[in-house]
């Protein structure tokens, strides 16, 4: 698993970790972004809790769902012990880390890696034990996938941390000195980028939604987790010129209930559909996407320029990472049907407003879009065909041209 020093950084490893759709979806990003950018780069992808085996994936998200869902004072007081209790913090990056490195050595075996890197807490925890203990000397970048920082994402061993804004750059860089920190916003697919009017009113079109509603995306994300139909409601009642849009995710109850509920407001404007793949078109459509959370899903919506609302937000990382979107002017956070229905209403009725808030979610996707995300992770800059030479006018003196790449 060590690179010699004089090898080419052409092979990466990207680890993500399958919770929700959200660590992989960045794992898809930076996959996409250094294939595109870097195409001479081997790039593998691998899912940790598939390598640790024992049923691991399922348990870790159920345990996750449970928290949050059922037993929220729980997980504020894992979520505040993971920040200060050093026993706690021992555990995640000695015992932890020790378990998820090992169930990696495979992915890290044979060719020497370059780089590696994770998009989830837990591979982190894993790969920088590796390095502390000298049996990995490719660079490790971890790609935060919330907008705020947290402890559980930070361990000694890591060369950089990507983060989302700003705000984030110095919190991380307390959390563990010894790293660098780069902020890459936003951390998704080529498919989502700022749309303009027209691109807006052909993505309507294309969804059968009308032209003149204010259209309001409710999700919660690919898990359901806190659930839609508060935020629903509280949409609906902003106005009847509010139609709604509401992905459950993989919580069948709840898209049962909703369609109970498109029937009582006669159908036209909600709208509840099985699990949605097109989602950049969706979110085109959109004037408003409501979420409780500041993962993927929030990064996508402010990605497309669309204005973000944080409604109830998750405890723990949902509430840190809503605080954080609202300093930086990029969220606003409703805590109460009422709250989100007024707001709405401030909406409908100063349009001059939402396009403020449209045009400040696609300046902070510019932002810091042109960082070359491939040189962050330390590949090498794409070696430029020579020019062809040109031939000399004197056919006497001529040389034949070397075939560039001929040699081996």
């Amino acid at each position: 698993m060590t690179r010699p020093q004089n090898d080419h950084a052409t092979r990466v490893l990207i680890v993500s970790g399958e919770i929700g759709q959200g660590h992989e979806a960045v794992a898809r990003a930076v996959q996409s972004t250094v294939t595109r950018d870097r195409p001479d780069s081997d790039v593998r992808v691998a899912e940790a809790f598939a390598r640790m085996g024992h049923g691991s994936g399922p348990v870790f998200r159920w345990l996750f769902e449970f928290a949050v869902q059922w037993t929220p004072l729980l997980q504020e007081a894992w979520y505040a012990a993971v920040t200060h209790s050093r026993l706690v913090r021992w555990f995640y990056r000695e015992v932890m880390g020790a378990w998820v490195a090992r169930a990696l050595e495979e992915d890290l075996a044979g060719e020497p890696t370059d780089v590696v890197v994770s998009t989830h807490q837990l591979a982190t925890a894993g790969l920088a034990w590796l390095r502390r203990r000298g049996e990995l000397d490719a660079r490790i970048v971890a790609a935060v996938c919330d907008f705020a920082p947290h402890a559980y994402w930070t361990y000694p061993g890591v060369d950089e941390y990507l983060v989302l804004d700003d705000l984030a750059r110095e919190p991380t860089r307390a959390m563990d000195p010894g790293a660098g920190v780069t902020v890459r916003s936003p951390l998704v697919g080529a498919p989502f980028r700022p749309v303009d009017d027209d691109e807006s009113r052909a993505a309507r079109a294309e969804l059968g939604l009308p032209d003149d509603a204010l259209v309001v995306v409710v999700t919660a994300g690919s898990l359901g987790l806190g659930g839609v139909a508060g935020a629903v409601r509280a949409a609906l009642a902003a106005h009847p010129r509010a139609h709604v849009v509401a992905i459950c995710g993989r919580d069948e109850r709840a898209r049962t209930r909703l369609r109970a509920l498109r029937e009582k407001v006669g159908g036209e404007r909600l709208r509840v559909p099985d699990w949605v793949d097109d989602v950049p078109t969706l979110l085109a459509a959109a004037d408003v996407v409501v979420n409780n959370s500041g993962g993927a899903t929030a990064q996508e919506a402010l990605a497309c320029g669309r204005t973000l609302v944080i409604y109830q937000p998750l405890p723990g990382h949902g509430r840190d990472s809503a605080r954080l979107l609202t300093a930086a002017g990029l969220a606003r956070t409703c805590r109460r049907p009422g709250a989100l229905t007024r707001l709405l209403r401030t909406w409908i009725a100063d349009p001059a407003a939402l396009a403020a808030a449209h045009a400040r979610a696609a300046r902070w996707s510019d932002g810091h879009a042109d960082v070359d995300l491939a040189a962050v992770l330390g590949l090498p800059a794409p070696v430029a065909e020579p020019e062809p030479a040109e031939p000399s006018r004197d056919g006497d003196d001529e040389i034949p041209p070397r075939l560039v790449g001929s040699a081996r």
